[in-house]
């Protein structure tokens, strides 16, 4: 499922804020992690058009995954350096509505939501803003429910550039580019198919940040296959997340992705601004007549 895309982005956000609460400077944003060169002749690998069917096939099969309609996971999190434990209610449905409800210990709520168009996110560090840009359409199309079957409706290319092994598993690397631009690598196990490594480049208000995911203890939950663990490693820090609960086509109310009366307020201030006509410049007075 296509879930540790838009979690990325919210979890990277959110490190970001909780480091600085906790008084540790922010590193500077570092370029993402280059894949390991290929360990074989491009043509002895398989195509990557071809480890992402397997891939599909791994976590369920295209029909299954075309009948998910919802989903609802409750989450734990913690990031030791910082010694910082919470817990995530995140609620999905198509075809890019979310709302996700992180709580940390002693500090606070983290939001953030879609309601398929408008992207926002509210915390104590930055209050509430809508997201514009490279980072909503990173967050949205990380939530869209058919990206994991229709992905050549997300990507514009797609290659396998070589072979590498991550916890002595052997993997394929498959390089991705989106048609807005942004790049990311996938590494996928040769012998089951399942993604084990992401590595992206997200856009956020610090500028781009890279990020390395790493999944595993994959679970079935209704005939799909989900990584019960995800360890993100963003900016020199790390957050590892496990699933405590996890539901497929479960009934989410309509009214669990509406937009919160703060973000309303402020799309109608920027409709606002935006329809302010300029001021009209002053008048250039005419040049005084000269006497004959």
């Amino acid at each position: 499922m296509k879930l540790h895309t838009a979690r990325l982005v919210a979890l990277a956000g959110l490190l970001v804020s909780t480091s600085a609460l906790a008084g540790d400077p922010a590193p500077a944003p570092t370029p993402a992690p280059a894949a390991s060169a290929p360990a074989a002749p491009a043509a002895d690998l398989p195509s990557a058009k071809s480890l992402m069917e397997k891939y599909i096939t791994a976590i369920g099969g295209r029909e299954k995954l075309q009948g998910v309609k919802s989903r609802q996971m409750t989450l734990n999190m913690d990031m030791p350096a910082n010694g910082m434990k919470g817990t995530v209610q995140v609620y999905q449905a198509p075809p890019a509505m979310a709302y996700s409800e992180t709580e940390i210990a002693n500090i606070g709520k983290f939001l953030q939501g879609s309601d398929g168009e408008t992207v926002w996110e509210s915390n104590i560090m930055m209050g509430t803003r809508i997201l514009s840009g490279k980072e909503r359409d990173n967050f949205l199309r990380g939530l869209r429910f058919n990206a994991d079957y229709d992905y050549e409706d997300t990507y514009k290319e797609m290659t396998t550039t070589g072979a590498d092994k991550v916890n002595d598993r052997a993997v394929y690397v498959v390089e991705l580019v989106t048609k807005e631009g942004q790049k990311e690598t996938r590494l996928f196990d040769q012998e089951t198919g399942l993604l084990l490594v992401s590595r992206a480049t997200m856009p956020s208000q610090m500028g781009d940040i890279a990020s390395e995911t790493f999944f595993s203890d994959y679970r079935e939950v209704d005939g799909i296959k989900m990584p019960f663990k995800q360890t993100v490693k963003v900016m020199q820090n790390e957050m590892v997340t496990t699933v405590e609960k996890a539901a497929l086509n479960v009934e989410i109310p309509a009214s669990r992705f509406e937009l919160p009366k703060e973000v309303k307020d402020l799309l109608e201030k920027q409709k606002a601004d935006a329809t302010k006509a300029p001021a009209p410049a002053p008048a250039t007075p005419a040049p005084a007549e000269q006497p004959k």
